[in-house]
């Protein structure tokens, strides 16, 4: 039976982390500029009445208007402070990332 590295296992673990710690900063980026409920082809997908919402002609879809200027993470946040935590540990994960590609790089 192979053995395990535990060396091997923590790079690839730092690895994950970092893929998803930048898909969750991509995330939270583009919460900030885009409605969650706003699809493709910028209709709205709400189950609920919002402001930013126009009939489209001859249909019941509805157009989402939202200007993209609107910050939507809050409305999820129940708890600012694990929200804070959580930010920091993704930044604490990117700073060492990159300290480490710059070793590998040296």
């Amino acid at each position: 039976m192979a053995r395990i590295d535990p060396v091997e296992v923590q790079k690839r673990f730092d690895r994950l982390s970092s893929i998803l710690g930048d898909m969750a900063t991509h995330a939270d980026a583009q919460a900030a500029e885009r409605c969650p409920y706003r699809d493709r082809h910028d209709l709205c997908t709400a189950k609920f009445k919002c402001r930013n919402q126009k009939p489209v002609a001859k249909t019941e879809d509805l157009l989402c208007s939202h200007d993209g200027q609107f910050d939507y993470r809050s409305a999820w946040e129940t708890d600012p402070n694990a929200v804070e935590r959580a930010r920091a540990k993704l930044k604490k994960t990117r700073d060492a990332r990159s300290t480490s590609e710059e070793q590998d790089d040296g």
